[in-house]
């Protein structure tokens, strides 16, 4: 992509050059983890793309929006997909409409606005069905099934995912498939199966290793971690915790966060209490000021019940309160 690049600046070709650069920042921020650089090549693309095809300028703002997620900014996220929103409108693309409204409600999820997100995710299905692209379909009904899964429905959750995967199957879409592994981890987890949970993070690790996308991979890395602490392996818990922390990528909020509660969790089972705590409180610490209430609820909880364990109930219950306050999200709508 960079001789690309260098071939369109030498014909003066601006269309190619904001395409490069697109590409580019897409694999700063994917195989790098380096969101300056990504920002940098990404708002360089929109000023050469910005008088010419509207279907060029959707990636780009795709791209420019995935930024503000990674640094735990839902408002800049939101305002970026927002514009790819209406380019997708001002083209009559279904697909990327339904794409767009898909990442509305995961920042909505994010957020815990579950009725906020059943909504867009309802209208993310209708148009990825009326478009007929099973990528589209298959990213809609995952988000529906991480609501689900939050909301304790977890055999409508599972069919959810068990759908997208075949979905994504069809259409060769490997990182979608590790990433509905993922999901399908943590449905595992909270059904208590936890042999199954640890063979879905197995098999999301297998396929991301080679695509390299250390976002994905961290978390996965982590969730198998926390598996494993369950299942008692100790031992090898703290290899994937330890994995996560090397892959992370040093700008990416919410996953510095997670992997810091993973090791945390390890160094509890461990024994390793000062450490353990100090992890739990900078993974707290992390996502302070942010509107990343899922990921918050998540550390917190694992603070709290670390507290518990060790009789310090009056430090836990400042934690417990803040948790209680996200369960009437959980709840759904009234009819």
């Amino acid at each position: 992509m960079e001789r690309v690049f260098a071939d369109a600046t030498e014909v003066g070709d601006k269309r190619l050059q904001g395409l490069a650069l697109t590409a580019l920042a897409e694999n700063a921020l994917l195989r790098e983890a380096d969101l300056p650089r990504g920002r940098e090549l990404v708002e360089q693309a929109l000023v050469l793309l910005e008088d010419g095809k509207p279907e060029d300028r959707y990636e780009a703002l795709s791209t420019r929006a995935r930024i503000g997620w990674w640094l735990g900014d839902l408002d800049d996220d939101e305002r970026w997909i927002g514009k790819a929103l209406e380019v997708a409108r001002e083209i009559g693309r279904k697909d990327l409409e339904a794409n767009a409204a898909d990442e509305l409600a995961s920042s909505a999820i994010a957020r815990l606005d579950l009725d906020r997100a059943s909504r867009l995710v309802a209208e993310a299905l209708e148009l990825a069905e009326d478009s007929g692209n099973i990528t589209a379909l298959g990213w809609a009904l995952v988000s529906q099934a991480r609501i689900d899964a939050l909301r304790g429905l977890l055999d409508e959750a599972t069919v959810g995912l068990t759908r997208a995967e075949e979905l994504f199957s069809q259409s060769g879409n490997a990182w979608a498939l590790a990433r509905t592994s993922n999901h399908h981890g943590w449905v595992e987890r909270r059904r208590g199966d936890l042999v199954a949970a640890d063979r879905r993070f197995r098999d999301a690790i297998r396929i991301l290793k080679p695509l390299e996308d250390r976002g994905t991979l961290c978390e996965s890395q982590r969730g198998l971690a926390q598996v494993l602490v369950g299942r008692g392996k100790i031992d090898e818990a703290e290899r994937y915790a330890l994995e996560a922390r090397e892959t992370v990528g040093p700008h990416d909020t919410i996953s510095r966060s997670t992997t810091r509660m993973a090791l945390g969790i390890v160094r509890s089972a461990q024994g390793r209490d000062e450490e353990a705590e100090a992890l739990l409180r900078e993974a707290v610490e992390i996502v302070a000021g942010k509107e990343l209430y899922l990921i918050r609820r998540e550390v917190l909880l694992a603070l709290a019940g670390f507290l518990r364990d060790r009789d310090r109930g009056d430090e836990a219950e400042e934690y417990e309160a803040e948790i209680a306050s996200y369960a009437l999200a959980l709840e759904p709508e009234p009819v």
